[in-house]
């Protein structure tokens, strides 16, 4: 949730530390951590050591990383003679790319910055982060663990009751359901759900990771589950249903069919979308399909324009090729099928055809794609030949035409005869060329045999 217990070092010649506390690492047993410390002496060995306490540790290990880098090491952390503590000891070669590897006889160089963490896993294997901001109650029903630190036990109940009916609405149609339960964390306000799960961002209500079974979602406790709050939890809920439906070690979908079903099962192509999409018609600032597959804009207004096409263009999925369809759609994806490969095997077209489908239903045209584009075609020498064209009067005999297509590009190696103007044009640059030589040495024949006139006797 929030980042973990971090500490950022500094390594100059001298080695010094700098180092900055965040909330530690929790399993279920609730081990408590000390103040981390470490041992950084140019050439040896760093020593990384924390006092943990608790009554379920199995093992604790410390991630290391550099500052800035995705990449990390775990080192196995081991009691130390002080009781309560776990170090572990570990030189850093940073040689190699980006902490890749981790020997025992590397060399941690001067001013080399990293980070560190330690984590703590129970007997079970579990691992899990607490945000220990707040004080955080737990209920448990059905395939929902609802974790809320404000508000009364009925509350968190319509928050499980919502997101029970969220999951088997989902399962239903898309014909798979979670593999275990999953964790809510509600947050009181916006603020502090953006804090824990994504501070570079403004416009999010909710968000759901597959990987750790965890959605987390603001609802304001005077409000309840139901209305937004209650789409809410339904859009995220959806998210991992889809995901377990469409798990495959290839790729992923467009995230437009991600949103796009998402927002359909929890709150339909209803009229606040539909304002969006007519807007964007109006004023002809729709955007196609295959610029909403990775990541959706920033702005505001192309921000909920994004959602809006999405669940727009999933309802006129279902009008045309029918709520199975669609999922069988979705489903396609667990076989890592491209966004061409599934569409072709559930419709018979590819997605750029639907694409240009949907935007003739709403009256408009796909717009060219914006970016460098290709020239315009010349004209053709009389001797070559285009697409679909039979060849000039040149063409040798026996020779075939090229191959009939839609395209009129030219194509310089194909059989035909030479092109006498550009044979022209080539002898007489060599001709000129061999004019300038001649010129040059005829100049500098002229300048020496001056140069020998003025010449002094020898003897003077």
């Amino acid at each position: 949730m929030t980042a973990l217990r971090r500490l950022a070092i500094a390594l100059s010649l001298s080695v010094a530390l700098v180092g900055a506390l965040l909330p530690g690492v929790t399993v279920a047993a609730e081990p408590t951590f000390g103040t981390p410390s470490v041992t950084a002496t140019l050439g040896e060995p760093i020593t990384f050591s924390s006092p943990v306490s608790g009554d379920d540790i199995a093992a604790v290990e410390v991630l290391v990383r550099l500052v800035g880098d995705a990449t990390t090491i775990v080192i196995q952390a081991q009691p130390a003679q002080a009781a309560g503590t776990w170090q572990a000891t570990q030189s850093i070669d940073i040689g190699t790319s980006a902490l890749c590897e981790c020997l025992a006889d590397g060399n941690t160089a001067p001013n080399t910055h990293f980070e560190f963490q330690f984590r703590v896993r129970a007997a079970d294997g579990s691992t899990s982060v607490n945000d220990d901001r707040f004080e955080w109650r737990t209920i448990e029903q059905g395939l929902v663990r609802v974790h809320w630190y404000n508000g009364n036990d009925a509350f968190a109940q319509s928050a499980a009751d919502v997101a029970n009916e969220a999951i088997d609405r989902a399962s239903e149609l898309l014909g798979t359901t979670l593999p275990q339960p999953v964790d809510l964390f509600v947050y009181d306000t916006q603020q502090a759900l953006l804090e824990a799960v994504s501070p570079n961002r403004e416009n999010i209500a909710g968000q759901a990771h597959q990987a750790i079974d965890t959605m987390f979602v603001w609802i304001p406790a005077d409000q309840g589950a139901d209305a937004f709050a209650g789409e809410v939890v339904r859009h995220e809920l959806t998210h991992l249903v889809f995901d377990a439906a469409t798990d495959n070690p290839y790729r992923e979908p467009a995230l437009w069919i991600n949103e796009g079903v998402a927002v359909y099962l929890s709150v339909g192509y209803s009229a606040y979308y539909q304002s969006f999409v007519d807007g964007a018609v109006a004023d002809r600032s729709l955007i196609p399909l295959d610029g909403l597959a990775g990541l959706f804009p920033s702005p505001p207004d192309q921000f909920y324009l994004a959602y809006a096409e999405a669940v727009a263009a999933i309802d006129f999925f279902i009008r045309t090729h029918g709520e199975p369809k669609l999922w069988d759609l979705v489903r396609s994806y667990a076989r890592g099928l491209t966004d061409d490969e599934a569409f072709s095997a559930t419709t018979g077209v590819d997605a750029a055809a639907f694409n240009a489908a949907w935007f003739a239903s709403l009256g408009v045209d796909v717009p060219a794609p914006l970016g460098p584009q290709p020239g315009p075609t010349g004209p053709l020498p009389p001797d070559w030949q285009a697409d679909g064209q039979t060849p000039g009067p040149s063409a040798r005999p026996g020779e075939s035409p090229a191959t009939p297509g839609p395209s009129a590009t030219p194509r310089p190696g194909q059989p035909g005869g030479a092109d006498p103007d550009a044979l022209t044009r080539t002898v007489a640059i060599i001709g000129w060329l061999l004019a300038v030589v001649v010129l040059v040495a005829l100049i500098g024949y002229l300048l020496v045999q001056r140069n020998r006139a003025r010449r002094p006797p020898q003897g003077w």
